[in-house]
């Protein structure tokens, strides 16, 4: 091989792993879980066309991308939730729409190959420096604009809730929920132990506790009640119910 071409294999080699890191480093940069915060500019809960004579509601959805990885491909799912305000409900009206596959993005352009039904199509994608990235969807006539509200990296910590009587006996099948300072939620039920453990996002947590039949949530302990969690924290915490 003469030293010309050797030195134009060895360009090209370059250019070609320089466009495949700009275009990882995109795809890390809007990769994510999203919320839907509204539908046709109206915010959630949103009203979509009837069907059958039943007025339908979006309550809420998601959007998840996943960036590629060691010989995996960059993967999306989507949801949305659809109240029909009817009872019952007619056969054929749609209470929502999932989807799943897999995504590219080639700045400018989003593009999706669905595995269920919807074949290949292209999402909008807006960045506007100082704000999240946002994705709307076009589904059936109606724009699903769903906003970024935890990186893929975003800084977590783990807090374990064990629960136990005025005795000190664990308390199982305590329902709780948690609301994130990002909008998500999350929360569990004990098991025979009384202790259960979350993963979330930094920050304030608000924590509500539903004791199980037979308990209740002494008036010394708030309820609900938050949670400071710092990046990498695993706090162990221990609440009081009072057995009745």
């Amino acid at each position: 091989m003469s030293l010309k071409l050797f030195l134009l294999f060895g360009l090209a080699a370059a250019l070609s792993c320089t466009n495949s890191q700009a275009l990882r480093e995109d795809q890390l940069r809007i990769s994510g879980f999203y919320l839907l915060k509204d539908v046709d500019g109206v915010l959630l809960p949103a009203p979509v066309s009837p069907q059958q004579g039943c007025n339908r509601v979006v309550r809420n959805g998601d959007l998840n991308l996943l960036p590629t990885g060691v010989d995996v491909s960059a993967t999306y799912t989507w949801s949305v939730a659809i109240v029909a305000e009817c009872t019952p409900v007619p056969p054929g009206v749609s209470q929502g729409k999932t989807d799943f596959g897999f995504w590219d993005y080639g700045n400018p352009q989003l593009s999706f190959r669905s595995q269920k039904d919807l074949g290949n199509y292209s999402p909008r994608l807006e960045e506007i420096s100082g704000l999240p990235p946002v994705v709307t969807i076009s589904y059936l006539g109606n724009s699903y604009r769903f906003v970024l509200v935890q990186h893929r990296d975003a800084p977590t910590g783990v807090v374990y809730l064990k629960f136990v009587d005025q005795a000190g006996q664990p308390v199982s099948g305590v329902v709780f929920t948690v609301e994130f300072p990002n909008g998500l939620s999350g929360g569990g039920q004990t098991p025979e132990s009384g202790e259960y453990g979350e993963r979330g996002v930094t920050g304030e947590w608000i924590i509500t506790i539903v004791p199980p039949a037979g308990y209740d949530v002494p008036t010394s302990q708030a309820n609900p009640f938050s949670v400071s969690v710092a990046k990498g924290d695993v706090l162990h915490l221990q609440v009081s119910l009072t057995k009745t």
